[in-house]
């Protein structure tokens, strides 16, 4: 499994992003081959990261030239108050209880 991980920044309250991800965002990315899931953590108020975990490395790379010129490129980087960080990288431990 890999991992694709978006620090955001942005010019609003992530609250006001979370509504149209949850019905807009998340199921556009579930239809991509390999996806496996998606998390968003706030880190504070305008802050956030964005797990996104696909089957491989191929596949997320598929997913991001996708989604990002697309519905993130709509959604959310119209908002974003500085550059996003992304990283991309191999899952070496997965713990969930």
């Amino acid at each position: 499994m890999h991992a694709v991980i978006n620090h955001l920044h942005l010019t609003k309250p992530i609250d006001d992003i979370r509504d149209s991800l949850e019905r807009d965002g998340v199921p556009l990315l579930a239809g991509m081959p390999g996806f496996q899931g998606f998390m968003l953590v706030k880190e504070a108020e305008d802050r956030a990261a964005a797990l996104i975990f696909w089957d491989s490395q191929e596949h997320a790379v598929n997913g991001a030239s996708t989604f990002g010129p697309t519905w993130f490129a709509t959604n959310i980087a119209p908002f974003l108050a500085s550059e996003q960080q992304r990283s991309l990288g191999e899952v070496v431990v997965d713990v969930r209880t």
